[in-house]
């Protein structure tokens, strides 16, 4: 990648390059989702009902952003899209499983411009749907043993088990910092929770696994360096995400963000805005605190819209969109450096894959499209 694609960094993404990247893969994750379903639906004995409820959130339409990073990974080390689909359809169920999981947690109403899974379904009932789309996603990983072979396939389990336990930390972080109404907190603090919450499950293992799949070594130590490569960039590609996220819980359109705006704040989620106007309000503190403390049912929109007036004030938003910026740039710099990956992977007869912009073409321009996109 040139000094000048580096500095692309700074305008808009290739639109219609992401979105037919991710509309593909979406649809070809979601055939091989809705094939595991049928196949679970079918057999003896099976309680039907449940399977008619897995069937929910994965077919909302979603990013597939984790699903396309993976196999635009493994095609541009020379592997084939086609056999990271059983990985790649594993992340996005995981996925799925974490949503339905962290709604409950977090009270949250909307997902994907719909209810909440436990505000249609109720909060026992979503929380086994939950459970049972973490068994479904291991069977799809299971299907890897025929797929890969069966070092690929432990490689990918490692991988994981790694990303879940990443990811459950980071929740727990973030949850007790709300139980315990945590007041000074720093943009380290934020970087270390994020990293384990979002950054791991969201762009990390997606590349990791991408690379092991698709990488023609069989042992483990040929890929040793391009793994933490890639780490450092899911890394910095996960911070600048997740903070954009944020950024558009407080500034997003309704319709398309698809979540409620100023959930984040009725929530109390520490994010680095919330950290920085705790630190920089001056008189304004205490009510801040105060505010925070309340449960989510107790705070009203005037709250809310307290406590985003504080972040205007002092610069909280701006400081926000800086980090943000900083992180991509980063992953940009980072991605110049990955000479393992080709520049082009074209498809041929032996891929059973038709896009073939699922690459490294994919992946520069996602560094864009991370602090741009606006859902």
């Amino acid at each position: 990648m040139t000094e000048k694609q580096i500095e692309k960094t700074s305008h808009a993404y290739d639109k219609e390059l992401i979105n037919q990247a991710l509309s593909y893969t979406r649809n070809r994750v979601a055939e091989t989702v809705e094939e595991l379903i049928r196949e679970k639906h079918t057999e003896p004995g099976a309680y039907q009902p449940l399977y008619d409820l897995l069937a929910d959130y994965p077919f909302r339409i979603g990013k597939s952003l984790r699903p396309t990073m993976c196999i635009a990974v493994a095609r541009a080390v020379g592997g084939y899209g086609h056999m990271a689909l059983n990985s790649s359809a594993a992340l996005e169920l995981y996925h799925n499983a974490f949503l339905i999981h962290d709604d409950i947690e977090d009270g949250s109403e909307k997902r994907r411009g719909d209810g909440t899974l436990h505000e249609l379904i109720g909060i026992p009932r979503a929380i086994n749907v939950g459970d049972a789309t973490n068994v479904l996603a291991m069977s799809m990983l299971l299907e890897n043993l025929k797929a890969v072979g069966v070092a690929k396939a432990l490689h990918v389990l490692h991988e994981i088990e790694h990303m879940a336990r990443e990811s459950a930390e980071g929740q727990a972080m973030e949850l007790d910092w709300v139980a315990n109404n945590t007041f000074d907190l720093t943009d380290q603090d934020y970087f270390n929770m994020c990293i384990k919450k979002t950054c791991w499950y969201s762009f990390i293992s997606p590349c990791r696994i991408g690379l092991i799949v698709g990488y023609p070594a069989t042992r483990s130590q040929d890929i040793l360096v391009p793994l933490e490569k890639l780490t450092r960039f899911g890394m910095a590609l996960g911070i600048a995400f997740q903070i954009q996220d944020d950024l558009l819980n407080l500034e997003g359109e309704t319709q398309k963000y698809g979540k409620e705006i100023g959930g984040d704040i009725l929530e109390g989620k520490r994010t680095i805005m919330l950290n920085h106007v705790c630190t920089h309000a001056g008189k304004s503190k205490k009510k801040i605190r105060d505010i925070l403390a309340l449960p989510r049912k107790k705070k009203k929109q005037e709250h809310v819209d307290l406590i985003l007036n504080e972040m205007k004030r002092c610069g909280s938003l701006q400081h926000a969109k800086n980090i943000a910026r900083r992180e991509s740039k980063k992953a940009a710099e980072i991605l110049a450096s990955l000479d393992f990956l080709a520049e082009q992977t074209e498809v041929n007869l032996v891929d059973d894959w038709k896009v073939p912009v699922v690459d490294r073409r994919f992946l520069q321009e996602l560094v864009n499209y991370v602090i741009h996109r606006i859902l």
